[in-house]
């Protein structure tokens, strides 16, 4: 009896550390905007020293996005994995109520944020400088 609930507490602490935490790392932003007539991204500002972290929940229902001045929440509404081309694409909510297109391309190693405001598609570039686990 006493072997059982060590064996069943031991399996318990397993199965909590098997899932992960996903952490990435930035180093370099751009903001654009889509030029209709060229169909084209028009890079209009950037910012190589814009270093930020992304740290996801290990459910993949949350992240946090920490910049110099300032951490955001996002709810991740859906997630649809694209193998072949090496990304997800997630829309996603920020803690204000603002609704995203997140990009997260680990073959290109970028994320992109892609929203409309006042009638024009925005995107915000952040570039990846890693991308790692933790176990909780």
């Amino acid at each position: 009896m006493k072997s059982k609930l060590i064996l069943a507490l031991l399996l318990s602490i397993i199965s909590v550390n098997l899932f992960a935490q996903m952490n990435i790392s930035t180093n370099l932003r751009q903001d654009g905007v889509y030029n209709e007539v060229s169909e084209e991204w028009e890079v209009f500002s950037t910012d190589d020293e814009e270093l930020t972290f992304f740290e996801f929940n290990k459910d993949f229902t949350m992240f946090k996005h920490t910049t110099a001045s300032v951490t955001s929440a996002y709810m991740i509404k859906s997630l649809e994995e694209d193998k072949e081309r090496e990304q997800w694409e997630l829309d996603i909510v920020s803690d204000v109520g603002n609704k995203y297109l997140m990009i997260i391309d680990f073959k290109n190693d970028n994320i992109r944020f892609i929203y409309n405001k006042e009638d024009k598609l925005y995107m915000v570039h952040h570039t990846i400088k890693k991308v790692w686990f933790d176990e909780e």
